[in-house]
């Protein structure tokens, strides 16, 4: 039986110690290899398993500069160098509690009904993955995902009001784009900051309407996997010495 060694490097930050943006509002978007626990800005994959495909979970995390918690985003979310043909899959996640499935939001975030979906093929979406409403193929920011909580006073205690809060989550699988050789593949998870229609959070504990502080969005915090299927050195190291052991039981 073949040994193949997979060398998975996580690099970035982990969930428990974000660093906090202050006065800044934004959109954070962080990644991690199904299985594990620790949200990251990078994940750098290797595998000397030129088959393999790479499972990656992805969750989008927003912070306010001001309020007492999130009410509304409105938003896309895009992934470069997608190639459906190669077999890169999305899976947008289901929640237990939702009436629409699948629909993604997280946590408290599920207020009012939305249903999202994912774009990957024809001339506006070539390339790149990108996940909206369902009824947003033509990539409008209005149409965008809806991350909406219910006011403090509805949801009383449970209310979330955290700053830099997971409100949305999809899983990717990316394959290597010609099986059976050595290739590496760069994917960028964005939320354009021109693709957001709406940033509403409620001023007070007991707000009953929200306010738009979009015009203090800053920049996105994109997520980027870089995948590369290559063997390993130490596994060409270890090929070498058995050609030489072999070589040298033969003479």
């Amino acid at each position: 039986m073949k040994k193949i060694a997979v060398i998975v490097a996580l690099a970035g930050i982990a969930s428990a110690a974000f660093a906090q943006p202050g006065t800044e509002t934004k959109i954070d978007v962080k990644g991690r290899i199904a299985g594990t626990t620790d949200w990251l800005d990078v994940v750098n994959f290797n595998t000397a398993n030129l088959s393999a495909n790479v499972k990656v979970e992805i969750g989008v995390f927003y912070f306010r500069n001001t309020g007492f918690g999130l009410s509304t985003v409105v938003h896309n979310i895009t992934t470069s160098n997608w190639n459906s043909a190669a077999g890169d899959l999305a899976t947008i996640v289901d929640r237990a509690d939702s009436t629409q499935h699948p629909d993604g939001r997280q946590g408290n975030f599920n207020f009012g009904g939305q249903a999202q979906a994912t774009y990957t093929t024809g001339a506006l979406d070539a390339g790149r993955l990108r996940i909206a409403a369902v009824n947003n193929p033509n990539d409008l920011a209005g149409g965008g995902i809806s991350i909406k909580q219910n006011t403090p006073v509805a949801l009383g205690a449970g209310f979330d009001q955290r700053d830099g809060v997971l409100g949305y989550r999809f899983d990717i699988q990316v394959f290597n784009p010609t099986p059976g050789a050595n290739n590496a593949r760069t994917l960028v998870s964005d939320t354009p900051t021109n693709r957001v229609n709406s940033y509403r959070v409620y001023a007070t504990s007991t707000s009953t309407t929200a306010t738009d502080i979009l015009a203090s969005l800053g920049a996105s915090d994109p997520f980027t996997l870089n995948a590369t299927w290559a063997p390993a050195p130490a596994s060409l190291a270890l090929l070498g010495m058995g050609g030489l052991v072999i070589s040298r039981r033969r003479r």
